[in-house]
């Protein structure tokens, strides 16, 4: 019998100013337990998200005439950047760049975008650790922040007290 999805929701504002790297944690200590006779993880079957700015919800603005990126990632791992793919610790993510052609300031209308995402792969991705990290990226570019709000949906399952432990360690 096929479980229900449920859903898990997480945002992190980027910094417009600074172009820092911005982080926030997921808490996932109610749906992985490695530490029972039976063990849970985490299947994270799709992730939807969305970028728009901090102030009214709406796109980002920048500067007229100029180009940004933006980009974000979910890690198994607290990060201090951005990491690249063959990080053990990445699990999905995505941006861009965007262009504003216009000659005032105004949301982008040209982009270029890649993402990897959970449903992209057979089954999708499977965590074994207690928390998340969903960390952006934003260039000074923006004249705003951009808040990156994504959905996890999710389903629990049991796996061997060996095979968690193993899983988890992997993905650190």
């Amino acid at each position: 019998m096929a479980k229900n999805t449920f859903l898990i929701r997480a945002a992190v504002t980027g910094n417009a100013s600074t172009a820092a790297f911005q982080q926030t944690e997921i808490d996932l200590g109610s749906y992985t337990n490695l530490g029972s006779s039976k063990p849970e993880v985490l299947r994270i079957h799709k992730v939807h998200f969305l970028f728009r700015n901090d102030s009214n919800q709406d796109m980002p603005s920048m500067g007229g005439d100029d180009v940004g990126s933006l980009i974000w990632q979910l890690c198994t791992q607290s990060q201090t950047d951005l990491v690249g793919l063959t990080d053990d610790s990445y699990v999905s993510g995505g941006g861009g760049a965007y262009r504003n052609p216009d000659t005032n300031g105004n949301p982008p209308t040209q982009t270029m975008e890649a993402f990897i995402l959970p449903q992209d792969f057979v089954g999708g991705y499977v965590v074994a650790v207690p928390s998340l990290f969903l960390g952006v990226t934003q260039t000074a570019d923006w004249t705003e922040n951009a808040n990156v709000e994504i959905i996890l949906e999710c389903t629990t399952e049991a796996m061997s007290k060996a095979n968690a432990v193993s899983l988890a360690i992997s993905q650190q």
